[in-house]
């Protein structure tokens, strides 16, 4: 399973769609500016840290990040 293309998204929509893909885990909601916060938090998910989500620092928008994030995640038991 992949998660959602960030491409022609903004972030509220975009953010919007992890929150009901991953309701389970309950990751919320922030503002565009609070993005490396939101990632962080994800991290410390064990199914976001156990798939290696990327380290937001080595990328400057949230749209790099997610693009990246596409493929990586794994939701099958």
């Amino acid at each position: 399973m992949i998660t959602y293309d960030p491409r022609g998204m903004e972030w509220d929509g975009y953010c919007k769609l992890m929150q009901e893909l991953f309701s389970a885990n309950q990751i919320g909601g922030v503002e565009e500016e609070n993005w490396r916060n939101w990632v962080d938090g994800m991290s410390g998910i064990g199914i976001f840290g156990q798939s290696g989500i990327p380290d937001h620092r080595v990328y400057e928008d949230w749209r790099d990040w997610a693009q990246a994030m596409c493929g990586i995640m794994n939701l099958q038991s």
